[in-house]
């Protein structure tokens, strides 16, 4: 309480205290004023003295108020001024806070809200962009394999193949191109469920080990027709991570089949499991074609696509959501995910809790 009494009556750090000092001093200065006028007034004055020495006591008294206040009101009205800039939309605008009382404290409020409204705007407009984005994505990467099976059909509707073969050939077409399709369509929604804000995981405890023995072995029959070998590092024994296992299961997927779609023919892609301490880290590592570090940094966007080592029918085209679908899961559960690259040899990590 003393402390506080001692703050006010100090003036430094409090507006009270200065108004107070300001009275005080401006009080004493008038006062002062006046006895000298006093003195160097002839006595011969007499009731003229009487009726000037309160009217002039009052002049100086408000002069030297005004004065010493004067900085006081141009701050405040400096805050006034940012205000009203502020509140017409000019977040860029800041107002003076370098005062160590309320004037400064309240200074420091706004600019401090003018930072987060210019944020919040920047995140709405950013959100804005990527909503139509993702709409023009979107409408591209559904037109073009649409547009390819109104292509086939309407050949196949009007007869317009030259044998049987041509036809099998056509219909083969049409529906490689229809599961492209439903994986885009699958993918999209996945993304969208999971970048929503209301995803809820249905958390068990598995074991990682013996979960990625059952996908990699689903991998390898595909892998095997080209020409890639799928290596697991064994691990010595169950490492348990309290996860949704769909969406873990998803993610490693997504992971399995950007590096078979980009290794090299003939290669190999090396699955590793380690348990260190409290949690548990999974490596996919391929050899491929190298990428600048730009691209490198663009990997887990949404819709960044790069060209496959080689075109095969049994690997169609991606949606460019496979690695940020995976990133989104990753994180969901506490975990993190990364790459690392070096002249081509890929090595993309995953870290959970266990």
């Amino acid at each position: 309480m003393i402390n506080k009494i001692w703050a006010i009556l100090g003036g430094r750090n409090s507006i009270r205290g200065q108004m107070l000092w300001t009275f005080v001093l401006s009080l004493l200065l008038a006062v002062l004023g006046n006895l000298l006028a006093n003195f160097f007034t002839p006595e011969s004055a007499g009731t003229l003295t009487l009726f000037l020495n309160p009217l002039s006591f009052f002049l100086c008294f408000f002069i030297f108020f005004f004065l010493f206040t004067h900085r006081i009101v141009r701050t405040f009205r400096a805050i006034t001024d940012g205000l009203k800039l502020i509140a017409s939309g000019n977040l860029s605008c800041r107002v003076p806070a370098a005062r160590e009382d309320e004037l400064g404290l309240v200074g420091r409020n706004i600019n401090q809200m003018a930072v987060q409204l210019q944020q919040q705007m920047e995140r709405e407009r950013q959100l804005e962009k990527s909503k139509m984005e993702l709409i023009t994505y979107v409408s591209h990467d559904l037109r073009t394999p649409l547009t390819s099976i109104i292509g086939y059909l309407d050949l196949l509707k009007t007869r317009k193949y030259q044998n049987e073969q041509e036809q099998e050939r056509f219909i083969d077409n049409a529906y490689n191109k229809t599961q492209q399709l439903k994986k885009l369509i699958d993918d999209l929604f996945e993304y969208t469920r999971l970048t929503g804000g209301d995803v809820r995981l249905a958390l068990q405890e598995v074991d990682l080990n013996s979960l990625l023995e059952q996908i990699i072995t689903e991998f390898e029959p595909v892998a095997r027709e080209q020409g890639i070998m799928m290596v697991k590092e064994q691990n010595p024994g169950p490492v348990r991570v309290r996860m949704d296992v769909e969406k873990i299961v998803r993610a490693i997927d997504n992971l399995l089949t950007n590096a078979l779609k980009f290794s090299e023919r003939p290669g190999e892609i090396r699955i590793e499991l380690l348990q260190r301490k409290d949690h548990a880290v999974l490596s996919i590592a391929n050899r491929g074609k190298p990428v600048t570090p730009e691209q490198e940094e663009r990997l887990f966007e949404r819709f960044y696509k790069m060209e496959p080592s080689r075109s095969d029918e049994n690997m169609p085209a991606g949606s460019g959501l496979g690695l940020s679908i995976a990133r989104h899961i990753v994180e969901l559960h506490g975990g993190r995910i990364w790459l690392e690259h070096h002249e081509g040899h890929y090595k993309f990590w995953m870290e959970f809790m266990v």
